[in-house]
C-alpha cells in the first residue's frame, strides 16, 4: 500500500514512450520505453543511416522522469499535429517519429525536415527543447 496521495499523472513516466530522430544518411538516435513500472527505456545510436547493433539501457530516476514530463506538458507535445512536413523533404532529409502515451492522452506524430512551430525546414525551439529532454533523460548528447 502506498503511503499518502499518488502523484500527478504528469510527473509518472509514461506507459509507452518510442522517439526517433535521423536520416538516410545521417546519424540517428531510436529511443524506446521497455518496462514502463520501473521507467527503463533501450536506446540505440547509429551513423550513415545503418544500425550500430548497440543497445543501451537506462533507467532515469523519478525526479528526471518528473523533469521530462515536465517539459513535455509545457511544450504542448499532447496538441503536436499528427505530421510536419516540409517542402525541403526531397533530399537530405530528417525524419523522426514520436509515440507517447500516458493515462492522461496519447500522441503519434512524425515529421519530415518540418518541426512543430517552425513553418519551413528549420527545427523549431520547441522541438530542439523537446529532443534535449530526451537526451537528459537518457544522459547522452546527440547531435543530427
Amino acid at each position: 500500500m502506498r503511503d499518502g496521495p499518488s502523484p500527478p499523472s504528469s510527473i509518472l513516466p509514461p506507459t509507452a514512450f518510442e522517439f526517433y530522430i535521423g536520416g538516410s544518411v545521417g546519424p540517428s538516435l531510436y529511443v524506446r520505453l521497455v518496462d514502463g513500472r520501473n521507467g527503463r527505456l533501450l536506446y540505440e545510436r547509429a551513423s550513415a543511416g545503418g544500425y550500430s547493433g548497440v543497445v543501451m539501457e537506462v533507467s532515469p530516476t523519478p525526479g528526471e522522469w518528473a523533469r521530462f514530463m515536465e517539459t513535455v506538458d509545457r511544450l504542448g507535445v499532447q496538441e503536436w499535429e499528427p505530421e510536419y512536413v516540409s517542402a525541403y523533404s526531397c533530399s537530405d532529409v530528417t525524419y523522426w517519429h514520436l509515440r507517447m502515451e500516458t493515462d492522461g492522452y496519447s500522441v503519434v506524430v512524425r515529421g519530415a525536415n518540418g518541426y512543430p512551430g517552425s513553418a519551413g525546414p528549420e527545427v523549431s525551439r520547441e522541438f530542439r527543447e523537446f529532443r534535449a529532454a530526451v537526451e537528459r533523460l537518457i544522459g547522452q548528447d546527440f547531435r543530427c
